[in-house]
């Protein structure tokens, strides 16, 4: 592990650390070092155990409007899935011996990202879920738009659809409960909802990949 990894990685801790005893201005401070660090190499930690970390990170960032700018608070919302994610994956490689406490907290904190920053993400599912019927006025691009901020809650359920094969009653998490009993309650969720919102996932983690890797990403 070289000296920069290291350094980086003790500045993600530091920053859930202060976040966590409530050391707002502390963690700010961290938070803007981390910021300019992803902003000079966002790949530093993509094949470490911590890239969940940064994730976690980027989440306060957003919550504590660090960044005044939307389209890279929505770039920064992309980036934090992109890295969770990365973890989820990495995590789930490991079968039979994943840990299901690290695939809780992971899921968890993807859960977190798609309900806290939903809108965020509706351009990007747009753009690919409606690739090949590029809205041509404002009525179908809004049609378009509702269309996939229907599909948002299902795939906040796809994970916890997932921890729910580990934990039946989601280890008894108010959070995730509570979003549980709502979405079923608004939307009928069905098998095929469930598949095509695992596929969502997938295209969406291969998207913001491709962008971060040719620097379109705007954060």
């Amino acid at each position: 592990m070289t000296e920069r990894i290291e350094e980086f990685r003790a500045l993600v801790s530091s920053a859930i650390k202060s976040g966590q005893n409530g050391k707002i201005k502390a963690c700010k401070s961290t938070l803007r070092e981390i910021y300019a660090e992803i902003k000079s190499d966002p790949f530093l930690l993509w094949d470490d155990t911590y890239v969940s970390q940064v994730g976690k990170a980027i989440i306060m960032m957003i919550h504590w409007d660090l960044i005044e700018d939307e389209d890279e608070n929505i770039g920064l919302a992309h980036l934090a899935y992109l890295f969770i994610s990365k973890a989820i994956e990495k995590e789930e490689s490991l079968k039979p011996e994943s840990d299901k406490c690290e695939l809780f907290r992971l899921r968890k904190d993807r859960i977190i990202i798609m309900k806290s920053f939903d809108d965020f993400f509706v351009e990007s599912l747009q753009n690919f879920y409606f690739a090949d019927h590029k809205a041509s006025d404002l009525d179908t691009y809004n049609e378009q738009r509702k269309a996939v901020l229907s599909r948002l809650p299902f795939m906040q359920f796809s994970d916890i659809y997932l921890i729910e094969q580990d934990y039946p009653n989601l280890r008894d998490d108010e959070f995730l409960l509570e979003l549980a009993n709502m979405i079923e309650h608004e939307q009928e969720f069905t098998n095929e909802n469930l598949k095509e919102a695992f596929l969502l996932h997938k295209i969406l983690y291969k998207h913001t990949y491709e962008q971060l890797k040719e620097g379109e990403l705007v954060y």
